[in-house]
């Protein structure tokens, strides 16, 4: 852990804020307030729609995802399905090109296993509904279609449908 982000759900920099940043860097921790704590959210968020469902439904590290073609082209299809949502919702970026930057964002570490796929492993139901299953809902509240993250989502609860 790098960095705690910290924010006001509301947006801006506030009192508060400052205070409770304060107390986690007296703590030791590296913290830093943001005022639009919702771009980091995004931000996160579509990394984990890009690499915990596929990662899962491929049984694989973010590496071994990333380099494989097909494998690829359907976890880009979810980030790019989570970057309309997000565009559709306001949401502002870091970055222009969404590939790019989950692109980046898995090559950091190229031999790790999400929390999902772990999950999985130990036959544990995961947070799918969190992460790719929101993008589906999201999608339908605003008529955007999300067909890979649907399909992901399917799977998946396939699959935990036999650990219970």
């Amino acid at each position: 852990m790098n960095m705690i982000r910290i924010g006001e759900m509301n947006g801006g920099m506030t009192a508060r804020l400052a205070e409770l940043t304060k107390v986690w860097c007296e703590a030791g921790f590296n913290a830093k307030a943001f005022a639009d704590i919702n771009q980091l959210i995004w931000e996160k968020y579509i990394c984990n729609v890009t690499l915990s469902g596929p990662c899962t439904v491929f049984d694989c590290t973010l590496g071994e995802l990333m380099s494989n073609e097909a494998q690829r082209k359907i976890a880009l299809g979810c980030t790019l399905e989570v970057y309309a949502l997000a565009k559709a919702k306001n949401i502002s970026f870091s970055f222009d090109d969404p590939v790019e930057y989950v692109t980046a964002f898995a090559a950091k570490m190229p031999n790790a296993r999400p929390s999902m796929l772990l999950d999985h492993h130990a036959k544990r139901v995961s947070e799918i509904d969190a992460i790719n299953g929101m993008a589906v809902e999201l999608g339908a509240e605003l008529s955007i279609p999300t067909p890979y993250n649907e399909t992901l989502t399917a799977i998946i609860k396939k699959y935990e449908s036999s650990f219970i």
